[in-house]
């Protein structure tokens, strides 16, 4: 048992350093269209991004290291700036039971796959449900992605994860309008 976790660390160690030191190709995230529905007090606003995590992101996920996917939420009327949310998706591979463990910021939750497909499709994902007045009127929803740098402690350095995605922030908008019909 601990033979093979060590082999596994030092795999991740071997990948990463190629990873690392090695040219990498980027990706060109973007997002899917965004759906924002008005309840009678909630909005929801969804999306998910597309050709975010290509490429050399199956390295990285593996690391171990906690890797944050930071989405900006932002509604506005005109140049009134209503609401400005910050959200972070997180994913980390436990090495020892090979799953990976997701935390969702915009719907607050957790949870284990030990499936790639799996992970990649909840940490991709935007959605979140905010209060909102019916007198905003008619508003423009921007919901943008970002990478902030990591530590991968098994090489003792940081890295800038936005060099992946060719330093472009992806950045999808909606108009809506919140008034109730009378």
């Amino acid at each position: 048992m601990l033979e093979a976790i060590t082999g596994k660390v030092f795999a991740t160690i071997f990948t990463l350093s190629v990873f690392l030191f090695s040219s990498y190709t980027g990706n060109d995230p973007a997002f899917r269209t965004l759906n924002c529905r008005a309840g009678e007090k909630y909005l929801v606003v969804c999306s998910s991004l597309i050709s975010a995590f290509d490429n050399d992101f199956p390295d990285v996920f593996k690391s171990g290291s906690t890797i944050p996917i930071n989405f900006q939420l932002s509604i506005r009327n005109k140049n009134l700036s209503l609401v400005s949310r910050s959200f972070q998706n997180s994913v980390k591979y436990d090495m020892a039971n090979a799953v990976y463990e997701i935390r969702t910021g915009g719907m607050n939750r957790r949870l284990q796959t030990p499936s790639y497909a799996a992970m990649l499709a909840e940490v991709s994902g935007f959605e979140c449900s905010l209060p909102y007045d019916p007198s905003w009127g008619e508003v423009s929803i921007t919901l943008t992605a970002s990478l902030p740098s990591v530590r991968f402690e098994q090489l003792q350095k940081k890295v800038d994860l936005m060099v992946l995605w060719k330093y472009q922030k992806p950045k999808v908008s909606a108009s809506l309008s919140l008034q109730k019909p009378s």
